[in-house]
């Protein structure tokens, strides 16, 4: 009797846990379709690259990114021999998603001494990325944020936290406040 009750609690924890993973991914994008995404400055996507990143206010390079804080990227249809230019303007966000990134998940080891040594615990990592489709440009295939969290405990960036990581150079503006993480 004493074995069914322990597995009648394990169900019962491991579905409330299950159940709290699943809340956490079917949260509302940062930016919901019809929201507007408008960039102020004329960005370059150099060479060969499919990418412009956003951290810390102004574009960066990828090599030059801090994977451990947030930043966000406008994505281009593709990479070309030469330089695309990304004029200023306004676009219209089709459509929105979050997801979790798996293939971003690393092992982090923890060092131990004592009695804790040789433990073998270790955290995982993944990628929270906020992926919206844009139109209102040939050149612009999407916007994406992303923010490294561990597996399991993290979370997707706020539209607030998105907007400091761009800084002036783009403006979010979601199309309604009505669940939107501020």
């Amino acid at each position: 009797m004493n074995r069914i009750l322990q597995a009648a609690a394990f169900g019962i924890v491991l579905g409330l846990c299950t159940g709290c993973a699943g809340i956490r991914e079917a949260g509302q994008p940062m930016l919901g379709v019809g929201s507007t995404v408008r960039l102020h400055t004329a960005l370059v996507v150099p060479e060969r690259r499919w990418s412009v990143y956003l951290q810390d206010s102004k574009p960066q390079r990828l090599a030059t990114i801090d994977e451990s804080r947030g930043y966000c990227e406008l994505k281009v249809h593709g990479p070309k021999p030469t330089a695309q230019h990304i004029a200023p303007g306004v676009f219209i966000v089709t459509s929105a998603r979050r997801r979790l990134d798996r293939t971003a998940a690393r092992e982090i080891r923890i060092a131990s001494i004592g009695a804790l040594a040789n433990t073998g615990f270790e955290r995982r990592y993944r990628a929270y990325e906020s992926e919206m489709s844009l139109s209102g440009a040939d050149d612009i295939r999407a916007f994406t944020c992303t923010v490294l969290q561990e597996a399991g405990l993290g979370r997707y960036m706020t539209l607030a936290e998105a907007r400091s990581v761009v800084g002036d150079v783009l403006s979010l503006q979601p199309a309604s406040a009505v669940g939107v993480e501020q």
